[in-house]
């Protein structure tokens, strides 16, 4: 492989380096050699010397600016800093060789200072020049935020050695970096400020000079070698684990049945299709105020709602910045609110991120007599941990939201509880590389653990960003709701004023005061408005008095059905539990006439306030069929409560579920069903699909209950 420091490219693209430098010089006025910035920078040796240097040039400015906005500016500015930094001069990094390589020239540029060290002292000198214009803000952040997208892109070439047009392309990005931060630097001296901040990117020169640096990442000859180094890279270090003669088709199949034999072996808990509901569910721009926050972004650097952190972390996944599992509880699914089926799902998700953690999980699944044998808590715990201990670069983030939705009953220890004891055994590791966020309401025993656990805290109650990004949720709907959106103005600012005040930082609360208003006539909404609940709870008992009083019990076996499923009924299976006879002995019968046209529209009748329906992926029953699921897990909580059962009254004291009632009726429900297999115009496969609650296996000659209810 040739070099650039071969035949005459070297001389050529030290010759552009040196003509780089002198530009900036006498654009700016001030040499990037010379420069008491440079010198300081010169001696840095160490990524915290260099943040440190342009820290100190950023504390003047930061005085003219409010709390909430120096840490996205500091955070963007360090961000650009250490990522060049990373590929520049990383251990592993193949672009280490660049700078000797360049510097080995005789130019202005090369006498004692590397190309990137020629970067941060135009970083330096930008930040001197601002420091004193108050409104520099704007401008700093878009302009590193434009950069830092450009260096993060460069970051492929720290994975195996670039040739000598990537060596190119990347000395040409260099230059236009300087010329970039030179113009910026330039119209600061030059108190443009006001014009400059409004034109930043607009038509100027920094505009032109950072379309430059796009058409540069995006030429062909860069992308090309790009995908060929990716390649190259991947083939390099799966050689170990492949047969000598195994052609690429060969390789793939080989890892493609690897991961089938995986997932049929561990059974993980799909985690995706939560997050596109919540992904679905979150309005948008909401939560940018968490991701900016110092909070993050020193959990980041420290050794979902939660969708948005999910996003966030998977983007860097996608650079080779970072390793990401994540994991969303979930109330109604027995797979996804116990610590095996967070085990398994990380695994899953894990084994195919690093060769190194392929490797440990392969071995596991050969150490139990390939997957003959179905591994423990306690070895999968382990195997987790073995993967977390080998990961050197990149850092690996592990994500479980709603950790309150995993029960404290019944069990010893709870569900809850081996999660917990799970997360405190990943904590105490003390890993440098190991990042671990998790989210939940805040509930007494998850509290006592993560107290003592956490190294930052985030309470959404005390978030202003919180209450804006309700207050951004609410103006949207008001203008676009296809109902409210066609109120006079007067109306709509009372619903705003109303929902903001009583809201307290509570999504749920807010979305389901909607509901409510879009009853009323505009001329009736300042009474609607009054008499709005103040809680949650209060908002649960409005929707149970909403239910027809005829169909009361309907809704109430509904509610129970749902409430000790352990996985998500379909609407058909749902449904059929209303054309059940249950008052026709102890064993409920089936009532043919009972049975609804449409199970859906029966089911939304019944109850539809406080439920939602989602659509199968394929995991409990045909894809694209529909499930129906509690609208949020705080009303299920709320329907088994003691405050249910001990509300005034009795017309909403009646919906309150108890277990083991609910149990009895579910599994009566199911022995019903059961016996009308023993009438001979029943037992056919055509009449077997009119049974939703009977599931059948092809091949089979055995009829078993759906497993959801017993």
């Amino acid at each position: 492989m040739s070099s650039i420091t071969d035949t005459s490219d070297s001389s050529t693209l030290q010759s552009l380096l040196d003509d780089a430098v002198k530009q900036y010089q006498a654009k700016v006025g001030a040499s990037l050699i010379e420069h008491q910035l440079a010198i300081r920078l010169r001696s840095c040796h160490t990524i915290e010397s260099i943040n440190q240097v342009l820290e100190e040039q950023l504390q003047a400015f930061r005085k003219s600016l409010g709390n909430d906005r120096h840490p996205k500016m500091t955070k963007s500015i360090l961000h650009t800093v250490n990522v060049l930094h990373t590929v520049f001069t990383g251990s592993g990094t193949a672009l280490r060789g660049l700078q000797g390589a360049i510097q080995a020239g005789h130019g202005v540029a090369s006498v004692s200072i590397p190309p990137i060290r020629l970067i941060f002292s135009a970083i330096g000198i930008l930040l001197a020049a601002v420091k004193d214009v108050n409104a520099g803000y704007d401008l700093l952040f878009e302009l590193f935020d434009s950069l830092g997208n450009v260096v993060q892109r460069l970051d492929i070439y720290t994975q195996a050695s670039p040739t000598t047009a990537v060596r190119k392309v990347v000395v040409k990005i260099i230059i236009e970096m300087l010329s970039t931060l030179a113009l910026a630097t330039e119209q600061i001296k030059q108190s443009r400020l006001k014009k400059f901040g409004l034109k930043l990117f607009g038509e100027n020169k920094v505009e032109g000079a950072l379309k430059k640096l796009d058409k540069l990442i995006q030429e062909e000859v860069r992308a090309t070698a790009a995908q060929t180094l990716g390649v190259v890279s991947r083939i390099e270090k799966n050689s170990r684990v492949i047969m000598d003669g195994d052609t690429s088709h060969a390789k793939k199949e080989k890892a493609d049945q690897m991961r089938r034999d995986l997932q049929h072996w561990l059974s993980p808990p799909d985690p995706s299709k939560n997050h596109n509901i919540a992904c679905e569910a979150r309005y948008d721009g909401t939560t940018k105020w968490l991701i900016q926050s110092d909070t993050l972004v020193n959990w980041q650097s420290s050794g979902s709602l939660f969708s948005s952190i999910i996003e966030y972390i998977d983007g860097m996944r996608k650079s080779g910045l970072a390793s990401l599992a994540f994991f969303y509880c979930e109330f109604g699914d027995d797979e996804k609110k116990n610590s095996r089926g967070l085990m398994s799902s990380l695994l899953f998700q894990l084994h195919d991120q690093s060769q190194s953690y392929s490797d440990i999980l392969s071995k596991f699944y050969l150490d139990h007599r390939n997957g003959s044998q179905e591994p423990s808590d306690t070895a999968l715990a382990n195997c987790l941990k073995d993967i977390f201990r080998c990961a050197a670069h990149p850092p690996i983030h592990v994500i479980v939201d709603a950790l309150d939705e995993c029960p404290k009953a019944y069990d010893t220890p709870t569900p809850r509880g081996k999660v917990l004891k799970l997360v405190e055994e990943l904590v105490c590791l003390n890993l440098p590389n190991l990042r671990i966020c998790v989210t939940s309401r805040p509930e007494t025993d998850i509290g006592t653990v993560l107290n003592r656990l956490k190294s930052h805290f985030v309470s959404l109650d005390e978030e202003g960003g919180q209450r804006q990004d309700i207050e951004a949720y609410v103006r949207s709907v008001v203008d676009s709701d296809l109902v409210i959106g066609t109120w006079g103005e007067e109306e709509k600012t009372l619903v705003i004023g109303a929902l903001l005040q009583k809201g307290d930082r509570m999504f749920k609360w807010v979305s389901c005061q909607f509901d409510f208003l879009r009853r009323y006539p505009p001329e009736r909404i300042r009474r609607a408005l009054e008499e709005l609940p103040d809680t949650l709870d209060g908002t649960y008992e409005r929707s149970l008095q909403d239910i027809d009083e005829a169909i009361w019990d309907y809704a109430h076996r509904l509610f129970q059905c749902m409430a000790v499923a352990s996985r998500p009924f379909t609407v058909e299976e749902l449904a059929e539990f209303l054309a059940l006879d249950f008052e026709a002995g102890e064993i409920p019968k089936l009532v043919e006439d009972r049975r609804r046209k449409d199970p859906m529209q029966a089911v939304l009748t019944t109850c539809s306030s406080l439920i939602t329906i989602v659509q199968e992926d394929g995991w409990y029953g045909p894809s694209g069929s529909k499930l129906v699921q509690f609208s949020h897990f705080s009303v299920k909580e709320f329907l088994m409560s003691g405050r249910l059962a001990a509300a005034q009254m009795p017309t909403i004291r009646r919906y309150n579920i108890l277990t083991t009632p609910a149990h009895t009726m579910v599994a009566k429900a199911c022995l019903g069903t059961l016996l009308l297999l023993d009438h001979d115009e029943w037992f056919t496969d055509n009449s077997l699909k009119e049974l939703p609650l009977v599931r059948t296996r092809r091949h089979e000659t055995s009829f078993r209950p759906n497993e959801t209810t017993l």
